[in-house]
């Protein structure tokens, strides 16, 4: 059993998950430490807000993540806001974590009145498509070629 959960209601698992993100995005985001992440983390809100961040737990064990943000590309901050750090540690992948947490912040980002939710990826294109996302365009960031996508809030 998966419970999706806001990471301020489980503050244990901060500085794991900071630690996973860093892991896992240091490249394309250079200037985010650890250290940052975990303060960044702890500022965001505990409840359908822009930022926010979601968790999937599984026995008590931190199993993935996503976030609510108002900018994900310093390149783009006229687009907001973003779905960003959608992670499912590999011990629980394929399990449909990732759908879970990403239907959770299209459903926060329509209740905080947004009325479109972008995101950008190097790799997951045709995952997020078979979701009802679309491709605004490819892009160079932080030297890796990545596509924008955006999701239509309005069809919610």
């Amino acid at each position: 059993m998966i419970n999706i959960d806001y990471l301020g209601c489980h503050s244990q698992f901060t500085s794991i998950l900071a630690q996973w993100h860093q892991d896992e995005w240091s490249k394309i985001n250079p200037g985010l430490t650890t250290s940052k992440r975990i303060d960044l983390y702890n500022s965001y809100k505990s409840e359908a807000a822009i930022p926010s961040c979601l968790i999937a737990i599984s026995d008590d064990k931190l199993a993935g993540s996503a976030s609510l943000v108002i900018s994900d590309m310093d390149t783009h901050d006229h687009l907001t806001p973003w779905l960003a750090s959608v992670y499912v540690h590999e011990n629980f992948r394929s399990q449909g974590i990732a759908s879970q947490l990403i239907q959770r912040i299209i459903e926060n980002a329509h209740q905080c009145g947004a009325k479109i939710l972008y995101l950008f990826t190097a790799d997951q294109s045709s995952f997020y498509m078979k979701r009802g996302w679309n491709k605004l365009e490819t892009t160079e960031y932080h030297g890796e070629l990545v596509d924008i996508m955006y999701y239509d809030l309005n069809s919610i």
